[in-house]
């Protein structure tokens, strides 16, 4: 236990020299190295802040970036919907259009289909009168041509009809 008390024992040589030997150390420390320390300490919170400086501008940039492109983007949806209406009116334009014109066209055929008629008609009708003209020329022919009692008379009358209405289904 002595050795205990050795260690608590006061010198006053021991406290004065450890008291120098801490003061110099603490005055080379102060001088020499702490300056310096802190100097670098100074230049590594400037550097920080600097650096965080820069993030945010670099950060509020992106952001504004950023909206721009939304900005493009919505424009861009906007342009592609207005184009997508103006195609769909310009075909519902050339539908209606067509549709127009298919109609006329086929009012025309038609048109034209019922004049085709007609004439057709009036020709048929127009073959048939020259063909009971002949008819009516050859049974006059053949009448003029023979003395005919009342019998053969019908005879001649009655086949002459027959062969109108043959003419006739041979027309229609």
């Amino acid at each position: 236990m002595s050795g205990l008390f050795d260690l608590l024992h006061f010198n006053p040589l021991t406290f004065t020299l450890t008291f120098l030997v801490f003061g110099s150390l603490l005055i080379v420390l102060s001088t020499k190295v702490w300056g310096p320390v802190l100097k670098a300490l100074d230049e590594r919170d400037e550097a920080i802040r600097a650096d965080l400086d820069q993030a945010k501008i670099a950060k509020e940039d992106a952001d504004k970036l950023m909206a721009e492109q939304e900005k493009a983007m919505a424009d861009l949806r906007e342009e592609s919907k207005k184009i997508r209406d103006e195609a769909i009116q310009l075909a519902e334009k050339q539908k209606q259009e067509l549709l127009h014109s298919a109609r006329k066209e086929a009012d025309q055929v038609m048109v034209n289909a019922r004049e085709e008629m007609l004439r057709e008609k009036e020709a048929m009708l127009e073959d048939f009168k020259n063909l009971a003209v002949e008819i009516g020329v050859d049974l006059a022919k053949k009448l003029i041509a023979k003395e005919l009692d009342a019998s053969a008379h019908g005879e001649l009358l009655k086949a002459s009809m027959q062969e109108m209405e043959e003419a006739y289904r041979k027309a229609s």
